[in-house]
């Protein structure tokens, strides 16, 4: 088979290529991370003060403002309810950063798509792995 020529995209064939390309995704997700905060006044920081300042403000917002309770119990605290929150939030993340980026992936990697053969079915992954280490950030805050 011609290395050039699309493959069927089976389950099996898509961890192949993950496993062939693996250190390509590596490279260009770690490209992707560090770009993302490139010229931003405290760099690949924000990743970290990012989720600490949302989660402030959102259980400030809907703890003290809305007064807003999960009905869990009926001694919830404002801890019980961040981390509920904080969890919900790191999950949305992880799944807006991949559906919004999804969309224009080729578009954004024209250079790759027209200048050099390249597999394009990696592209995803790069998506997935810059999100996956925003929400490993969040979870270790």
């Amino acid at each position: 088979m011609n290395p050039h020529e699309p493959r069927p995209a089976s389950p099996l064939e898509i961890a192949r290529s993950f496993w062939r390309n693996r250190e390509l995704i590596w490279q260009l997700t770690r490209r992707q991370v560090i770009g993302r905060y490139r010229g931003s006044l405290l760099g690949l920081a924000w990743s970290f003060f990012n989720p600490i300042l949302m989660l402030l403000v959102f259980t400030f917002v809907f703890s003290v403002v809305f007064k807003a309770r999960w009905g869990i119990g009926t001694e919830e605290g404002k801890t019980d309810f961040a981390i509920i929150l904080f969890v919900g939030m790191i999950i949305h993340g992880l799944f807006s950063d991949c559906i919004n980026s999804a969309p224009g992936l080729i578009l954004s990697n024209v250079n790759y798509v027209r200048k050099v053969v390249f597999p394009l079915e990696i592209l995803p992954w790069i998506a997935m792995g810059s999100a996956l280490f925003h929400a490993i950030v969040s979870l270790a805050v």
